[in-house]
């Protein structure tokens, strides 16, 4: 559907300053993370590695994290999926 070329198109950036506001006294749960296994983890810097230099993803503040995993294509190569 779209290129690597348009891809690395991004539209005009506009900084928002939105936060969440926590509750006074509430924490952020914190849940059990299942380790990936090596090939994972370097495929995982890899795209965080060039995602951040091409500045399509940015550092998050946040203290909560999203899942991430990877699915073997049937080429055997890894398929990043992160679940929000």
């Amino acid at each position: 559907m779209f290129t690597k070329e348009d891809f690395n198109t991004l539209p005009e950036h506009y900084h928002w300053n939105y936060t969440i506001e926590l509750l006074l006294g509430s924490e952020p749960k914190s849940f059990k993370i299942d380790p990936l296994f090596l090939v994972e983890q370097k495929e995982l810097n890899v795209f965080l590695e060039e995602n951040l230099w091409t500045r399509c993803i940015r550092p998050s503040n946040s203290p909560m994290a999203a899942l991430v995993f990877f699915i073997k294509k049937r080429d055997n190569s890894l398929c990043f999926v992160q679940n929000h």
